[in-house]
């Protein structure tokens, strides 16, 4: 379905095994999770953000930091059960397109993500995304779905895998959800720009002061200039293994 809203899905929350609060924690004065909504409303064609948060007061001061954007709709909804409670946000934001990125991605480029959802948009394809195997960095993760296909995969999917990381149903079943993935030569999927762990976290604050005084929309381009310039900028977690995509296809 490629008319009516669309809509950025983003899940955040309080609890993070290797990096408890990580959203919160500051970038340049301000909380991750702010710079990522900063840079999702700069998507091309998106029309607002529906924000993905648990239920309970420990989670408040998401929904304090998302208070700050007019166009961010708050859902509460389980929090380990993640495609239930984004569900929940896709319904309550009345989107027919879910452009879905993630909380802990702060160097995002709205450029990229927009250039995913265009692919979608001309293609036809039920789902598209950047390649999951190589070609953009970590971190610049972009999915778009049509809203329908994420609610039924609500309302079908029973592997906890697939419950808790939103769109494998999606993915695992190409036979029935034809996809379309963006990818980038030369390859840099090496590159950490997502923030898991505490050598993320001091990689992303180190890009950041570097970029964003004199670029505070600082993008992909920027960021080869920085790594062909400085490279030991993006060394200190480059022995943090990503986790697999169980089931992803080969050439995805």
């Amino acid at each position: 379905m490629v008319g009516g809203r669309t809509v950025a899905l983003i899940q955040a929350r309080i609890g993070s095994t290797r990096l408890p609060g990580k959203v919160l924690l500051p970038l340049r004065g301000v909380p991750l999770l702010a710079r990522v909504l900063e840079r999702a409303s700069r998507i091309d064609g998106v029309d607002g953000i529906a924000l993905a948060v648990p239920e309970g007061p420990a989670q408040d001061p998401i929904v304090d930091v998302a208070g700050r954007f007019p166009n961010v709709i708050v859902t509460r909804g389980p929090e380990d059960d993640v495609l239930r409670r984004s569900a929940q946000a896709v319904r309550d934001a009345g989107a027919a397109t879910v452009v879905r990125i993630t909380s802990d991605c702060p160097m995002i480029d709205p450029g990229v993500s927009g250039a995913v959802l265009a692919a979608y948009r001309q293609s036809g394809a039920a789902y598209a995304r950047t390649a999951i195997h190589h070609g953009f960095p970590h971190g610049f993760d972009t999915e778009v779905v049509a809203a329908e296909h994420l609610l039924a995969a609500d309302r079908e999917a029973t592997d906890p895998y697939e419950r808790e990381h939103v769109t494998p149903f999606i993915w695992r079943r190409p036979e029935r959800f034809s996809a379309v993935y963006l990818d980038h030569v030369p390859d840099c999927r090496h590159w950490r720009l997502v923030v898991d762990t505490a050598e993320d976290y001091a990689v992303a604050r180190t890009i950041y002061e570097r970029l964003h005084p004199s670029a505070p929309h600082f993008g992909f381009a920027e960021l080869r200039r920085l790594a062909a310039t400085e490279p030991e900028i993006f060394r200190p977690n480059s022995h943090i293994r990503q986790a697999a995509y169980p089931g992803a296809p080969a050439h995805a």
